[in-house]
């Protein structure tokens, strides 16, 4: 089946030509639009998806950054704390020079947030902590007691014996003021102590000097420890490494320890302290806000967006799980903008192709109306100034029957009759076009005016072979104007006459009927009927086909305009069997 498009194009060329330009260049532009905008979505979506990625990539390089420095603050403060602060009891040279002992400032709860604790192992792989005095009780941090033996429990099962020293090099001396602040020399990466013998002495037996110097009742400090002391000799030498991080398990976890390794001449000694993981997390979870902050402990393999924070472990951030599915949402809001825009402008650019396109389809149908007028127009003309011109020629030169002079005078009249509906209908439709078709309707003789119209129409329809039966009460009484029935009636009659001439029965019936508040006028023929009702009243149009009689195809249309100008209608009525009905419906009142 023919679309109604392939239709109007093969009827109309150029209308099918702009159509195809339209569509080409809408298709054009639309395309470009699409594809570029296409892919400006595309790259805001990537932005937005990766958008908390990258944010949490920045966040995990500012932590580790500000991680690594407190690391590397609490790296420093404890290069710096001397080798005998990591036991319970220990000999400040700084504090007095008599022979004594003080608790360490490690023997109660470390005082950096970080430290979990602090540990020393000998080359025997026995572990200490400063916290615990085993010969000296009461000097033990009780109140942490239970913590406290945990820890060095878990010392001694997950570092002794992976931080048992081997063994020293050698020795570096130098000589200092015996009894002073031990001096520091950096040697590869080390650092050189010059010690006194008995500052060196007294840390070596802190438990004794404190067991001698604090004993009931008359304690004799100097010959008990001079009893302690080896014989005087040059200054003692004490080599420690530089301090540094490595990972460990601890207690079933990984962990951070800083070590270091201890020379003296009674042996070395590993010493170090374990970061605590929970003050750690809390750190982290502090820091990193809304997202995830974790630290990882293992192999040299950077992860994808892991930052350094110590030799072996690496600081990831992951984005808050919320804020990914919102830039998942916002990306796919991106491209939901995007095609919601493009669909709507799209369908308004269709719009307006399509308006562009009826306008050419129009004004390619006014054109063939206006040919198909001139062409209609001109028969229509033709006819009955052919007639005027023949019996007027007749009577100006004396020719024909001069007994018919009166036939050939009414002729004439007729002629000029039915060339003035013509012009009548053309001039209407003007009118009707510019919108100052006015009638002037009043309350009338229907009935009368029917039967008037039907005497002056009669002899006419009388010549032309048809009869016109009469159906009209005189007393019927509706509201319409005069001139406006008169054209009506006038078109409809002679429709019927024109379209029945072929009829066996030529017989044009005009009736009235009373329906209450309305009247009806009905105009009835035996031709072929109508073709295409629904082009009956459209200008221009006719409700035959091309071989009908020839008409200008505006009387219906002009007709119905003036009916509905007096407050009535006009309309087609499908009769039973051949013929067409019309039938005009006036108000009563």
């Amino acid at each position: 089946m023919e679309t109604l498009a392939l239709i109007a194009a093969r009827r109309t060329p150029r209308a099918l030509y702009a159509a195809v330009l339209l569509a080409v260049l809408l298709a054009a532009l639309l395309g470009a639009w699409f594809v570029s905008g296409w892919h400006d979505v595309r790259m805001r979506q990537r932005e937005a998806r990766v958008a908390p990625r990258a944010a949490a990539d920045e966040r995990a390089a500012d932590l580790a950054r500000e991680l690594r420095a407190e690391l590397d603050a609490l790296l420093i403060r404890e290069v710096r704390r001397p080798y005998f602060h990591y036991q319970n009891l220990m000999h400040d040279p700084r504090a007095s020079a008599a022979v004594s002992v003080s608790p360490s400032p490690l023997a109660t709860k470390p005082d950096d947030r970080f430290v979990l604790g602090y540990f020393q192992i000998d080359s025997k792989g026995r572990a200490t902590t400063p916290t615990i005095n085993d010969d000296v009780p009461e000097l033990s941090d009780n109140a942490n007691l239970a913590a406290n033996r945990a820890f060095r429990d878990q010392v001694v099962r997950d570092l002794a014996r992976e931080l048992t020293p081997k063994g020293g090099g050698a020795l570096v001396a130098e000589v200092t003021a015996p009894k002073a602040l031990p001096k520091v020399k950096p040697v590869a990466h080390a650092q050189v102590y010059q010690i006194d013998p008995q500052v060196y002495a007294q840390n070596v037996s802190s438990n004794a000097v404190y067991v001698a110097t604090n004993a009931p009742p008359k304690p004799r400090p100097p010959r008990v420890v001079e009893s302690l002391l080896p014989p005087p000799a040059a200054p003692i030498t004490i080599t420690v490494s530089a301090l540094e991080w490595q990972p460990f398990s601890f207690a079933g976890k990984p962990a951070l320890v800083a070590v270091r390794e201890v020379q003296t001449p009674d042996g070395a000694f590993t010493q170090g302290f374990v970061i605590d993981p929970a003050t750690l997390t809390s750190w982290l979870a502090t820091k990193a806000g809304d997202m995830v902050a974790e630290l990882h402990a293992g192999g040299t393999d950077r992860a994808s967006g892991a930052h350094d924070v110590a030799p072996g472990w690496q600081l990831t951030v992951a984005p808050n799980p919320r804020t990914v599915a919102r830039a998942a949402s916002s990306a796919g809001a991106v491209a939901k903008q995007f095609l919601t825009r493009f669909i709507a402008i799209g369908a308004v650019a269709l719009l307006v192709a399509a308006f562009i396109f009826l306008l050419v389809l129009r004004a390619e149908q006014l054109a063939r109306e206006r040919s198909q007028f001139a062409a209609a127009a001109a028969h229509e003309l033709r006819t009955p100034l052919a007639g005027l011109q023949l019996y007027g020629d007749m009577l100006a030169d004396g020719l024909g029957d001069p007994s018919k002079v009166r036939d050939y005078a009414r002729r004439m009249s007729e002629e000029a009759s039915r060339l003035g509906r013509v012009v009548s209908n053309v001039l209407g439709f003007s009118q009707l076009e510019r919108g100052n078709l006015s009638v002037n309707a009043q309350v009338d003789a229907l009935g009368e005016a029917l039967r008037e119209l039907a005497e002056r129409a009669e002899p006419a329809l009388d010549r032309a072979g048809a009869a016109l039966e009469l159906d009209v009460s005189p007393d019927v009484r509706a509201r319409f104007d005069r001139d406006a029935l008169a054209r009506i009636v006038g078109n409809l009659l002679d429709n019927a006459e024109k379209y029945s001439r072929a009829a066996d029965d030529r017989t044009i019936r005009l009736a009235v009927r009373d329906k209450g508040d309305v009247v009806e006028v009905e105009v009835a023929d035996h031709g072929p009927g109508v073709a295409d009702a629904g082009a009956l009243f459209r200008a221009f149009s006719r409700g035959v086909t091309n071989d009908g009689p020839a008409g200008l195809g505006l009387g219906l249309a002009l007709s119905q305009s003036l009916a509905q100008a007096m407050g009535g209608d006009l309309r087609y009525a499908h009769a039973d069997g051949a013929g067409a009905t019309f039938i005009l419906r006036l108000p009563r009142a």
